[in-house]
């Protein structure tokens, strides 16, 4: 009996040394496959990341560059009686006047409150022909600007008899030729009397460049 008793005693601890030994082992396992679940949450920069970095960057610099560019090309500034160079045009304003009314003393034009007459010659050194129009003119004032009065401008260039010379209307001026005129601007009485005037000059009609005559 006391050997049968010894026998059941080790076969017990036999299974239990197995299951004990079976749980070790499934243990591993599960840790090692946890394990591999795991990735690493610090990765390299993909080649798309890198590339719109460097672009972003490009981008940023050629923007710099521009606004220094812009930044140091001032508009070219003269005043009355001195000539000022827009590309291939010139511009001299010779006087400046005020008035309620323009053109020939039988048929006048009116102005709504004040008329803003600019005398200007205009000179084409180019290469071609090339059109020049009252609206191409902008006068300038603290911050307001001021389209021309295509009318005004007619008959200001209208002589007593009823001719007009050099309207600025659509005119075209050859290589190497000058016309002289006048730009009207109806503007109130406010601001025809403000010695803060300037006029825009541009060159031809996209106004691609431009230069600033003051009225002073």
């Amino acid at each position: 009996m006391a050997e049968e008793k010894v026998k059941k005693k080790g076969g017990c601890l036999k299974w239990v040394l197995i299951l004990v030994v079976v749980i070790i082992a499934f243990s591993a396992c599960v840790a090692a496959l946890g394990g591999g679940d795991e990735t690493d949450t610090t990765s390299e920069p993909t080649e798309t990341e890198t590339t719109e970095t460097v672009a972003e960057d490009t981008t940023e610099e050629a923007t710099e560059e521009v606004t220094e560019e812009a930044t140091t090309e001032e508009t070219q500034t003269v005043g009355i009686g001195e000539q000022i160079d827009v590309g291939a045009m010139s511009y001299t304003v010779n006087e400046v006047t005020t008035g309620t009314q323009v053109g020939p003393s039988a048929f006048p034009t009116n102005a709504n409150e004040t008329f803003v007459i600019v005398d200007l010659t205009v000179t084409n050194n180019g290469n071609e022909a090339v059109t020049v129009d009252s609206n191409y003119f902008k006068l300038l004032i603290d911050e307001a600007t001021f389209d021309s009065d295509s009318a005004g401008s007619m008959s200001a260039n209208q002589n007593e008899n009823g001719e007009i010379v050099n309207s600025f209307f659509l005119e075209n001026l050859n290589p190497g030729s000058t016309m002289s005129g006048k730009i009207v601007f109806d503007v109130s009485q406010t601001y025809a009397e403000n010695t803060d005037k300037q006029l825009q000059v541009q060159e031809g009609i996209f106004g691609t460049q431009t230069g600033v005559i003051n009225l002073q």
